[in-house]
């Protein structure tokens, strides 16, 4: 069995110099180093064949990736892993000086010639071929990430002084390498306002909507999500990461603002409208805009367009739907497939190979990245630096820090500022999800079991189940009547005051323990009235009522796709998007939860367990078709 090690034999530039002593290889590689078995020994030991190094290591390993010319030995992806995801283990100064430690102690390495007097002109000198590479893997730092020695202000201050080194000892052609006096300026990193998130903005949501086309809309918006999305800082990323808060995270912070805002834009925007002919054109519109940012490859700001079309506020809008022209419905269907939850994204991902200028869907990482952080450990053995992490890492940050290093030339479009500052005011909305669920409400009065009943907050049933003594007969009163009412207000369909057979079948289904038809419909008229339901719910064991129908719901942030099972809209946002049981874990938004009528299913299976009869049924099964997720 054969292990890769970094000290390649003793002809290799890598090996001690002859007399210098050198400890037991096993020792070398448990410090140094650790490597995947049954892997054939390499001057460049690629990515997938190191499993745990230290920084040092990692720092020669790039060097020998390099040849003497400085081109990269079998196109190595080992220094773009290094210098982009250094930053998770060490500052970018500590890596700058582990090159120059290396280029100093470089004769502590390499074995050359005695008779060799390592003259700076002498290119067979097999030092000055390691100092070369060294200053090649560093040039390979600079022009690949050169926001890195502008945004760390003491990266630069090493730099500086390794060039003095370099031109001591007379090797200009490599202090050239190493020169960062053509970085660009990446001040617009630095300054960033944060808004005053109360505010008070004016509610005029259309602006100068009329005027626009489906492009300019599509790429204005497109600059914006470019301007904020690029500003978020390697930083940041990690922190979020290490840490799950927004907290004192405000780049980030601003980016999902701007999602969340733009979607609620297009739900006011369509609700603004007084007719259903009205808001499906608007519909329609936004579709255009979606299929013009698709066209763009802005993948996060067309999941907000087509998550706010798809939002349980509009998909409610019976008639307007009706009015939606057929091609825009099988538009918003393909967009619904390319950016489904379905295996991890898969279409999204697929997609975001593409070529070019991309903006990813940030709230998919971001999942990525807390997931992976928790799952895998920066260390292992020893301390050893985990690099398959590193490398899975590397695979995220590729595409969260894509636009960093993309200058603004290379943006497929011109920005109008006025109409960008615009927008951007359009998208501070200060509407709440219950004003605007209220709207849509107005716009169409709810008729029909699909739409959820009124946001505001109703009378909450079952708040006394929490107590340990049994409640009073006026409270059980109270409260089944409240949850008769709710009842009949969400399942009687025709409004006649009685439950028919149909719609009793619609109520068992999320009434598991209820009994059969005919023993509800006491008179036998075939129809239940109300009267009839509180009678038998009043005659219920009081026990199961008490543990059947109480929720211990509270606010939860999900990382996949959650709709609420009452009005079965998507909950919708990046932290704290609804309210979840902590006994039965059903997911419901802030305005639905308490209207809630529905078995608390895990608590009744301990019930069951305990002796009581078991419960058949099952709660209703909703497929809604918006699957999205941020």
């Amino acid at each position: 069995m054969q292990q890769v090690d970094m000290a390649m034999g003793k002809n290799s530039p890598m090996s001690p110099k002859k007399g210098q002593e050198v400890t037991d290889n096993r020792i070398n590689q448990a410090k140094l180093t650790s490597y995947e078995d049954e892997r054939p020994a390499s001057p460049a030991p690629s990515c997938a064949m190191i499993r745990a190094t230290t920084m040092e290591k990692l720092v020669e390993s790039a060097v020998e990736v390099f040849d003497e010319q400085g081109d990269l030995i079998d196109n190595s992806d080992l220094p773009r892993v290094l210098c982009l995801m250094h930053k998770w283990f060490i500052s970018s100064e500590e890596l700058a000086e582990k090159y120059v430690q290396l280029y100093q102690n470089c004769d502590n390495y390499v074995v050359c010639d005695v008779i060799c007097q390592h003259n700076a002109d002498n290119s067979k000198c097999m030092r000055n071929q390691f100092k070369a590479k060294i200053c090649h893997a560093l040039r390979y730092w600079i022009t690949t990430f050169p926001v890195h020695f502008d945004h760390d202000t003491r990266l630069p201050h090493v730099v500086h002084n390794f060039e003095q080194v370099i031109q001591a000892e007379g090797y200009n052609k490599l202090k050239e390498l190493v020169d960062i006096s053509k970085v660009p300026s990446y001040d617009w990193m630095r300054i960033f306002s944060v808004r005053n998130p109360t505010a008070k903005h004016a509610r005029k949501v259309s602006l100068v909507f009329n005027h626009l086309e489906p492009l300019e809309l599509a790429e204005q918006l497109t600059f914006l999500e470019y301007k904020t999305f690029r500003r978020i800082t390697f930083s940041d990323f990690k922190n979020y990461a290490i840490r799950a808060t927004l907290k004192d995270n405000p780049k980030l912070e601003r980016s999902i603002a701007l999602f969340n805002g733009l979607s609620q834009w297009v739900q006011c925007m369509v609700l603004s409208r007084t007719t259903p002919e009205q808001r499906a054109h608007v519909i329609n519109k936004f579709t255009s805009v979606a299929k013009k940012l698709r066209s763009l490859q802005n993948f996060n700001t067309l999941m907000a367009v087509v998550g706010g079309l798809t939002h349980s506020a509009l998909a409610r809008l019976s008639k307007t739907n009706a009015c939606i022209s057929s091609e825009t419905q099988k538009t918003l269907v393909e967009f619904t497939e390319l950016l489904s939850s379905s295996n991890n994204f898969s279409n999204y991902r697929r997609a975001l190979r593409c070529k070019g200028f991309k903006i990813p869907i940030l709230g998919v990482h971001l999942k990525d990245l807390i997931s992976l952080n928790t799952a895998i450990p920066d260390r292992l053995e020893d301390g050893l630096i985990n690099f398959k992490k590193m490398v899975q890492l590397a695979g995220i940050f590729t595409d969260l820090m894509y636009l960093q290093n993309m200058p603004q030339q290379s943006v497929p479009f011109e920005a109008n500022l006025d109409l960008v500052n615009t927008l951007r005011l359009s998208l501070d909305l200060n509407y709440t999800e219950d004003e605007i669920y209220e709207l849509s409400l107005a716009r169409e009065p709810r008729n029909s079991i699909s739409s959820p009943p009124t946001p505001t907050k109703p009378m909450v049933f079952g708040d006394w189940v929490a107590g340990i003594s049994p409640p009073d007969p006026n409270m059980i009163n109270k409260h089944v009547h409240d949850m008769v009412e709710a009842v009949f207000k969400n399942y009687d369909l025709d409004r006649d005051g009685f439950i028919s057979h149909n719609e009793f079948d619609d109520i068992a289904g999320n009434f598991p323990f209820v009994d059969s038809f005919c023993v509800l419909d006491a008179d036998q008229d075939g129809m239940i009235s109300k009267a009839e339901m509180k009678t038998y719910f009043v005659r219920a064991n009081s026990h199961a009522l008490r543990n059947s129908f109480k929720h211990d719901f509270h606010e939860t942030t999900y990382f996949k796709p959650t709709y609420c099972i009452h009005c079965t809209g998507l909950l919708w946002g990046l932290i704290k998007q609804g309210w979840k049981c902590k006994d039965c874990g059903i997911n419901a938004h802030k305005h639905c939860k308490d209207t809630i009528v529905m078995e608390c299913r895990r608590k009744a299976r301990r019930e069951s367990s305990a002796g009581l009869p078991p419960l058949e049924g099952s709660s209703r099964t909703y497929l809604p078709w918006a699957r999205l997720w941020y």
